[in-house]
Formats: C-alpha cells, sequence, structure tokens
C-alpha cells in the first residue's frame, strides 16, 4: 500500500487535498473523489463539480509498512 496527497487545485487557508492511502494512484484518485464530492455535496452554494472533478495524486510514501516521516511543510 502506498499513500497519495490528492489535491483538486482549490486553495483554503491552504492547499485542499485528501491523504489516501491505496494500492495505485487510481484507486487513490477514486477514494479522494468520493471525500470530494462529500464536501460539494455539504455545501452545494460553494463548490461545483469543478471541485471533484480534476484531481491530482502524489505518492508521498511507496511501502505505509515501513517507518516514514515527511519533510517539513509550511502551508
Amino acid at each position: 500500500m502506498k499513500l497519495y496527497k490528492v489535491t483538486n487545485g482549490f486553495i483554503g487557508y491552504g492547499e485542499v487535498k485528501v491523504f489516501v492511502v491505496a494500492t495505485n494512484e487510481e484507486r487513490a484518485i477514486e477514494l479522494a473523489r468520493d471525500k470530494f464530492k462529500e464536501e460539494c455535496d455539504r455545501r452545494p452554494n460553494v463548490y461545483n463539480k469543478r471541485y471533484y472533478k480534476n484531481l491530482q495524486a502524489e505518492c508521498i510514501c511507496d511501502d505505509v509498512n515501513k517507518e516514514w516521516a515527511s519533510e517539513v511543510q509550511d502551508e
């Protein structure tokens, strides 16, 4: 399993993102899309389909069965 950061191009207080553990990038996007859709459904006057259509996944960790730590981030 791998850890992915999935983003939608929106900026709130920082980059809008969902962290997902999945077997591959496609599955990570599927799982994240569901979360972005839930948020969109909760706030339909604020978000539209663009909120969950153009998702980008970045693999953060190739093997979540091993110890791992991210770099320091300031977002």
